[in-house]
């Protein structure tokens, strides 16, 4: 499905996230095969099958108004495969068309795909076979898609403790940490993971209690 893209002006050059050779734990938990409690299908009683379809939340991105632009959580109705993949895939996704007519956007583009998922302890990887998708022309932007990203792992999906995020591309079939652009507090090291709270200038929640 197709859908709009469209951004306010004046927003700067930022540059490209870069990878980095940080080793990967010896025995990641896969979430591919992990199934979070609360989006288990529920034991049942009655006859009735269970459900096909969960409710689960995402952040996609608003003009506030100023020419900045600020998280906010939207329902997107899934079809549950036990993994958090299914979840995270649909910020890669971005707004369908009833979303863009409510006035929601999304930096990132349809040319980065989720390969899969591992927690390390409070981290959560999150592999990625490109950033294809992601902006490379403008910081701001570039800040907004992780954004987007990071926050909908930390905060939204239910049935995992995740403090922070790591993200890591395919560099010819190694998955290796990139740098992830933040808004907020001190540029992280090369490759390491980073938190909701660096981003709390698109979270207006945050951003109220100055994080």
């Amino acid at each position: 499905m197709s859908r709009l893209r469209y951004w306010a002006a004046g927003l700067v050059m930022g540059c490209t996230a870069a990878a980095c050779g940080i080793p990967l734990e010896d025995e990641p938990r896969d979430l591919a095969t992990e199934l979070p409690a609360a989006l288990s299908p529920g034991q049942t009683t009655t006859t009735e099958p269970p459900s096909l379809v969960e409710t689960v939340r995402i952040y996609l991105a608003r003009d506030s108004g100023d020419g900045t632009f600020i998280l906010e959580a939207v329902d997107r109705d899934i079809e549950p495969d036990g993994s958090v993949n299914t979840v995270l895939q649909q910020v890669l996704a971005g707004p369908d068309v009833e979303e863009q007519a409510l006035g929601l956007v999304s930096p990132l583009t349809e040319d980065s795909s989720l390969v899969g998922t591992a927690l390390v302890d409070d981290v959560l990887q999150i592999q990625l076979d490109s950033l294809d998708g992601f902006p490379v022309d403008d910081s701001a932007s570039q800040q907004l898609a992780f954004a987007m990203l990071v926050c909908t792992a930390t905060e939204l999906i239910p049935g995992i403790e995740v403090e922070r995020v790591q993200v890591l591309v395919d560099r010819d079939g190694e998955f290796t940490p990139v740098n992830m652009p933040v808004s907020n507090g001190e540029p992280p090291e090369e490759g390491a993971p980073v938190a909701c709270t660096n981003y709390a200038d698109f979270d207006p929640l945050l951003h109220s209690r100055g994080s």
